[in-house]
């Protein structure tokens, strides 16, 4: 780091403040993880003993494994693109990838809760050579068509139609009981446009004379402060506050969440013996072990892990 972007690193620091500049780094800590974790198939011997399992459990573990990347791999560019603006002072990008982050928080918040309710109802599948593929499948499938195919685009399906981004920024606030959400959004929507919010991203606050006859304000492309010759009052910056907390708020949810349903996931895959019926490999194609062995999760024993048909899932109901 050179003398400037050392000198900027400082003035960014000041002006956001120590309690948001730890919440930001212990964020990038844990985006930089996320970033570095990251059909009908042809049956096994072990899927030709159970062709029905064999047909219907691969394919939804690799479409389940699909989700949670696609979900991770957009959270962590944009997490990383909001850090790395506020880091440079780039705040109007800093708005728009910010207001991404949270219709991405509240999307993830919604697709979850479907998830973690469907496979609640597959586990719960009494045992049966055809009947338990097919209520898994049936419980399954519709939500991850939806999450892969929905849009708000013209001549989309009826049937497949994306929850509106307001809708999703509720469900997120109600989820956190954050209820600065909706006022965040409201600001970083403007400054993501050419509108009121875009105009004061790089300005002070107004200063207004005491007869209230005069306002002025100063435009800069780093933090501002006051100073009287003898100390100095950092400014301050309402964009890139409101940039600030709702990355921490929102990123720090997403990536609790990614946690959680990564879990589910791997619950399915190790429940359902899915990676053993088939001969493809893919990411997540754990086998399951015995006894006090470790899980393949990674998450403990696997006596105590739950990987087994009838039991509670993880995931908050």
């Amino acid at each position: 780091m050179d003398k400037d972007e050392s000198g900027r690193a400082d003035a960014v620091a000041e002006a956001l403040g120590d309690r948001r500049t730890a919440a930001l780094a212990e964020l990038n800590r844990r985006v930089a993880e996320l970033r570095d974790m990251s059909a009908v198939d042809e049956a096994s011997e072990a899927g030709l003993r159970d062709p029905a399992a064999a047909v219907v459990y691969p394919e939804l573990h690799s479409r389940l494994v699909s989700w949670w990347l696609v979900h991770a791999w957009r959270s962590a560019d944009l997490l990383a693109d909001t850090l790395d603006s506020l880091a440079r002072w780039r705040i109007a990008s800093g708005a728009v990838t910010a207001r991404a982050v949270i219709e991405e928080a509240g999307a993830l918040v919604v697709e979850h809760r479907a998830v973690v309710e469907s496979w609640r109802i597959g586990k719960a599948a009494a045992e049966g050579s055809v009947k338990r593929p097919t209520l898994v499948r049936e419980a399954l499938a519709p939500v991850l068509l939806k999450a892969g195919f929905g849009s708000r685009m013209e001549n989309s399906h009826a049937d497949f139609q994306a929850t509106n981004v307001l809708t999703l920024v509720k469900k997120l606030t109600r989820e956190t009981g954050e209820d600065r959400f909706p006022k965040w959004y409201d600001l970083l929507s403007d400054a993501a446009h050419p509108a009121f919010g875009a105009r004061i991203a790089y300005a002070t606050p107004a200063f207004r004379h005491e007869s209230k006859a005069v306002m002025v304000r100063s435009y800069a492309r780093s933090p501002m402060s006051l100073t009287d010759g003898r100390s100095a009052r950092s400014l301050e910056p309402t964009v890139a506050l409101a940039v600030a907390d709702s990355l921490i708020a929102a990123g720090t949810h997403i990536v609790n969440l990614l946690d959680e349903s990564l879990a589910v996931v791997d619950d399915f895959g190790l429940t359902t013996s899915a990676a053993t019926l088939t001969r493809r490999t893919y990411w997540r194609a754990f086998h399951p072990t015995r006894g006090s062995r470790a899980c393949p999760c990674g998450r403990g024993k696997w006596s105590a892990c739950g990987h087994r048909w009838g039991v509670a899932g993880p995931g908050r109901p």
